[in-house]
């Protein structure tokens, strides 16, 4: 497990009753060092988690350290939805987060990408179950939050023997599951173990897939030795050499995710990569282009995804972040933006993006031109402009393949495409 130190930590009723969950805590224990330990029951945890003295907010902005506040907890593998809404109707603080202390979103539909989202938003993405047990992250990434409490949910076989039902319920189809992003998870292993029972589970499923969600982290030892059996994909977060150690600070530097990433390779898993966000820093093209050339170099992905900074206007960016280190043209374009009721997730304006757009897809296709790439959760007016480039790769906003897309398994014809199209 990477290095992080706990404050303190909750251990919810009925964690150490089960043998797996119980003997989990202990070793993680083992690596956090809290302060201190407390069990406790839904109502003690609701008034910690709420009090702002003791769990923080907010951006991390530039090298901030906090020992957070770690909750060891239980997904309430069968509950009925009645009984879930008495349990967050008595204790509001339950539904906190995307994937809730409550413990019931370990199967989780992401509606981003449904027909009403993209009448809504004007964004492209498409609508997947993903899987879910930790909430929190080790690292502190200027423009992240999700430094200041970790949510770990430890009855995990309980939750994975769950699974075959639910996928037949829900998800008999899908052919990619994504593993889990709401931490850079195997930042945590191999005390945790989550990975490794995901991985064995998937290598059982013919026509399905995990993907796991590697993020900014290089911690894959463990991962080499398990009998993936070709069906687990490992993806990473990457960024160039300025933001990886300054912008995403206590994550591994650009250098060892793709390292990392070869590792991965040469052990049989199938590799992605994320180039999100992308931050201009100063010399924002140079640092583009050695990423991309350092990567091809060593790897060779199924896909690329890529997008812009997002969720932050000019007053964030110059509260949390060093702004000598960021493109002077970047900072005036956001200083100069005057438009109002700007869309969260859209505060870089259009023109901007499609200018650094443009930049990656030429060094795509100058380095690897092979390799399919897609927009994460982008307008349709920008997928259009680039709808030629796209095109070439089979590409298209209604049928394209990504990293995390519920039908981007590694078997989908357009990751095979050996000639351009057209």
């Amino acid at each position: 497990m990477e290095p992080l130190q706990a404050e303190r930590i909750l251990i919810v009723d009925g964690v150490m009753e089960d043998p797996h969950a119980a003997a989990r805590a202990r070793r993680l224990m083992a690596e956090l060092k809290p302060q201190s330990v407390e069990q406790v029951d839904e109502a003690r945890l609701c008034e910690i988690m709420d009090d702002p003295q003791i769990v923080g907010s907010g951006r991390h902005g530039m090298r901030l350290e906090i020992e957070p506040v770690v909750v060891f907890n239980r997904e309430h593998v069968g509950e009925s939805e009645e009984q879930r809404e008495r349990r967050v109707a008595q204790h509001p603080c339950l539904r906190r987060g995307t994937y809730p202390l409550g413990g019931y979103n370990g199967f989780y539909w992401r509606d981003a990408g449904s027909q009403s989202y993209r009448e809504r938003t004007g964004n492209v993405c498409t609508p997947a179950w993903q899987l879910h047990s930790a909430w929190g992250c080790h690292y502190r990434c200027a423009y992240c939050s999700l430094g200041h409490y970790v949510n770990l949910m430890m009855n995990l076989e309980e939750f994975v023997e769950s699974l075959p039902a639910l996928i037949e319920r829900h998800a008999p189809n899908q052919g990619l599951f994504q593993y889990d992003n709401g931490t850079d998870i195997v930042a945590f292993e191999p005390e945790y173990g989550g990975s490794e029972l995901m991985v064995n589970f998937f290598a059982q499923r013919p026509s399905q897939f995990l993907e796991l969600y590697v993020g900014k982290s290089a911690n894959v030892d463990f991962l080499l030795d398990l009998d993936h059996r070709g069906h687990t994909v490992c993806c990473w977060s990457l960024s160039g050499r300025t933001q990886s150690t300054e912008f995403e600070w206590r994550s591994a530097p650009m250098e060892e995710r793709i390292e990392a990433s070869r590792r991965c390779q040469e052990a049989g898993y199938h590799v992605r990569h994320r180039f999100s966000p992308i931050i201009p820093v100063r010399n924002w093209r140079q640092e583009v282009r050695e990423m991309i050339e350092l990567l091809f170099d060593s790897v060779r992905p199924d896909v690329i995804t890529f997008e812009t900074l997002r969720f932050l206007d000019y007053d964030d960016i110059a509260r949390d972040f060093d702004l000598h280190l960021l493109d002077p043209e970047f900072l005036e374009v956001m200083r100069a933006d005057n438009r109002q009721d700007v869309q969260h997730g859209e505060e870089l304006p259009m023109q901007y993006r499609w200018e650094i757009y443009r930049y990656v897809i030429d060094e795509l296709e100058r380095v690897s031109p092979e390799t399919p790439y897609a927009l994460c959760r982008e307008q349709r007016r920008t997928w259009e402009r680039f709808a030629g480039d796209f095109g070439s790769h089979g590409q298209h906003p209604d049928y394209y393949v990504c990293n995390c897309g519920p039908y981007s398994a590694p078997d989908e014809p357009l990751l095979h495409t050996t000639s351009r199209v057209g």
